[in-house]
């Protein structure tokens, strides 16, 4: 059951490559204001989780709603005109420009890219560039990154690159972040600045995220929700305190990652 404003609902979800399941019948809610976190092994279907809500892929059965608006079978451009941004496993940024000018891509509806104001740009369009570069910098500010600002995004190390695309999805006001891997390949010491500001995003904003994650220190500290993923099915969900203790997640999931 959706209402208005309750966040994004994933109901029944279905998805065959060919004669290949991915997984079967997944449900989930993504709420606003709540960090609900995905984990389960390499092959579960975590990823094609996000790319069928984003609109990658459209799903073989199921649907998928925000604030009880059906998003299935919309373009990937339509879904984030509606309000879910995503980021990547891999690194999706834009090389030759600068970092600030990344972040800058992200907001929407920015005035100055409209035909009628590219040689008349009116004090409007001047005000909103000028708030909008204050707010990228806060942005690289929250993850030690203004000292960048004016580099060329493709001349920085790969986790900076990474944490890049990741305000750049911020940017964009999305009320949904679908965040793919968030901490891999980021250096140790920027792994409490992305949860905190995981955690502004979801207590100031009031945002939903919807988290894939391999590193359970960070879904211990930041999840409110732990959905488990296996053999394409849901074999655990529930508050994170007690998913992470289920005998079963540990023995399929967890007692590998910590074993090997």
């Amino acid at each position: 059951m959706t209402s208005t404003n309750d966040g994004l609902y994933v109901e029944q979800l279905t998805k065959h490559f060919g004669g290949i399941r991915v997984f079967e019948d997944i449900t989930l809610h993504i709420p606003p204001g709540q960090v609900t976190a995905c984990i389960g092994p390499n092959g579960a279907g975590k990823t094609t989780l996000i790319n069928i809500i984003s609109g990658v892929f459209p799903p073989t059965n199921g649907r998928v709603l925000l604030d009880g608006k059906s998003l299935t079978g919309l373009a990937s451009h339509q879904v984030v005109r509606r309000g879910v941004g995503r980021t990547f496993q891999d690194v999706r940024i834009f090389p030759s420009l600068t970092a600030i000018e990344n972040v800058l891509t992200g907001f929407p509806d920015q005035q100055g890219e409209k035909l009628r104001h590219l040689f008349r740009p009116g004090s409007d369009v001047r005000a909103q560039a000028r708030d909008n570069r204050e707010r990228a910098l806060a942005l690289l500010d929250a993850m030690s990154m203004r000292e960048a600002a004016e580099r060329p995004a493709g001349e920085l190390p790969f986790g900076r690159q990474k944490l890049l695309a990741l305000l750049r999805s911020v940017a964009t006001g999305a009320r949904v972040l679908l965040l793919d891997e968030p901490a891999t390949g980021v250096e140790m010491e920027m792994l409490p600045r992305i949860t905190g500001l995981i955690r502004d995003l979801v207590k100031n904003d009031r945002r939903g995220v919807f988290l894939v994650e391999h590193n359970v220190d960070v879904v211990r500290e930041i999840a409110d929700h732990v959905v488990v993923l296996q053999g394409g099915r849901v074999i655990a969900s529930g508050p994170s305190e007690s998913v992470l203790k289920d005998e079963r997640v540990i023995e399929e999931y967890l007692g590998r990652i910590y074993n090997a």
